[in-house]
């Protein structure tokens, strides 16, 4: 891939940053996210729980799945879908690129 242009685009990590199934906390111009890598694959997520405040890269990953550590919310990674009570609304995704090492999100 290639460094996406435009200034919704911000590089967020290094991939040598990130763990397998650890979630990573990033600032981005005050959104608050959490970077997972999944094998070769990598995820932009909202990194605050939907049921009730906390930050899910304080949880864990079990599969495609955060969990918050809070009230052991759960959301599939992938699509930010809520799939365990007591959470019912989905997180907000965001697109990722990864060039070279660097990880770009795109937050407008």
């Amino acid at each position: 891939m290639t460094k996406p242009e435009g200034e919704a685009w911000h590089c967020v990590a290094n991939r040598n940053e990130l763990e397998d199934s650890e979630p990573f906390p990033v600032d981005v111009k005050g959104e608050e996210l959490a970077i997972v890598q999944l094998g070769d694959d990598i995820y932009a997520i909202n990194n605050i729980c939907t049921h009730e405040y906390a930050c899910l890269s304080d949880g864990y990953v079990e599969e495609d799945r955060i969990v918050c550590q809070l009230h052991l919310a759960e959301f599939h990674i992938p699509t930010g879908k809520a799939v365990e009570e007591p959470a019912v609304e989905d997180l907000k995704t965001y697109p990722v690129v990864v060039d070279g090492n660097d990880i770009y999100v795109k937050v407008d």
